[in-house]
């Protein structure tokens, strides 16, 4: 029998048939629609032989319920923004990277290439989060409505624009984006004065808004039907890029006091059963091809080439928990109740 399989083994490896088992395992990959095409996938296994299994995700919650419900086990690696990652981590989840079996990360751009840097990204020197895809926050106008063109925020004050505004409806980012406007450094953790100055501005901001919107269809519909001149624009690129296919005549900015902007990141499960496997995938993916037509692709911002989302001199602020979510609400809710 040994002869057997000596002279079998023999025979595929002449044949070119034979794969190591590292090769031969699955890469399980758990991530956001346009994180892992499906033709990138087919090159990917091509290149190097490993098969990829990828299960498509669209909430926040739902990756921490599949993640922590197998205690990392069910996958090998993961999308998840620099708010959540943490999380992860302080549930010894994930596994750290190590950059030297990522050699394309050193070729991102310069915002992204110091990863110490970038809050959420490390902890004790470990790295645990490689940037692929981001979007910023931004402003969007109607370049015919509003001249000169608004370099911040505080344009959404102005009261020549009053009842042409369009607003999102949430509470965590209308504190974090007013509180920018109001020079407060660190957006996400306001102390009770803070959240009272916060509260007295958006409520001053209401005047101003003809109404609060949910989703970017929601937004372009009573963009397309009403008098709007200004957009705080919680989908960044991709809304923009819908109003112009759409036929609106407007441009977009991130503010000069800083955009909220959401980065997301490949991070390693503690289940992790290949990283050199896991090492691979993110080499691949941090290519310029690749980052090219996830912009184009998804409109979102990619880390290895310039897009739309951000110029190098635009002031990007990562989203991050905030101190107290349900007061957030609370307050949200009070100013869209008040008069």
């Amino acid at each position: 029998m040994k002869g057997l399989r000596e002279l079998l083994c023999g025979a595929a490896l002449a044949a070119g048939l034979w794969t190591s088992a590292a090769a031969a395992e699955t890469l399980r990959v758990l991530a956001w629609e346009g994180y892992a095409d499906a033709d990138w996938v087919k090159e990917f296994t091509q290149e190097t032989g490993i098969d990829v299994d990828v299960v498509f995700i669209g909430s926040d919650d739902e990756i921490w319920a599949k993640i922590k419900g197998s205690e990392g086990k069910d996958f090998d690696v993961m999308a998840v923004n620099t708010a959540q990652l943490q999380r992860y981590i302080d549930a010894s989840l994930v596994t750290p990277w190590d950059l030297k079996d990522i050699p394309n990360q050193q070729q991102v751009l310069p915002r992204f290439r110091d990863l110490s840097k970038i809050k959420g990204e490390t902890r004790d020197g470990k790295v645990y989060g490689i940037p692929f895809a981001f979007d910023s926050i931004g402003l969007i106008y109607d370049v015919d409505k509003v001249k000169p063109a608004p370099t911040s925020m505080a344009v959404l004050w102005d009261p020549q624009y009053k009842g042409k505004v369009l607003a999102y409806d949430n509470g965590e980012h209308n504190v974090s984006f007013t509180a920018l406007v109001l020079g407060i450094k660190d957006p996400f953790h306001l102390t009770p004065e803070q959240l009272d100055q916060v509260k007295a501005k958006l409520i001053e901001l209401k005047g101003n808004v003809l109404s609060f919107y949910t989703t970017a269809d929601e937004a372009q519909q009573i963009f397309q039907n009403n008098d709007v001149a200004l957009v705080w624009a919680n989908y960044g690129q991709q809304q923009l890029k819908a109003l112009q296919k759409a036929g609106a005549h407007v441009a977009y900015i991130n503010p000069s006091e800083g955009a909220l902007s959401w980065l997301d990141n490949w991070a390693m499960t503690s289940g992790v059963q290949d990283k050199a496997a896991a090492e691979k995938w993110v080499n691949f993916l941090l290519q310029k091809k690749i980052g090219q037509q996830l912009t184009e692709r998804t409109g979102f911002g990619n880390t290895v080439v310039p897009s739309g989302s951000a110029r190098e001199s635009d002031t990007l602020v990562w989203l991050d928990a905030v101190e107290d979510p349900l007061k957030r609400s609370d307050i949200w809710n009070e100013v869209k109740a008040a008069p």
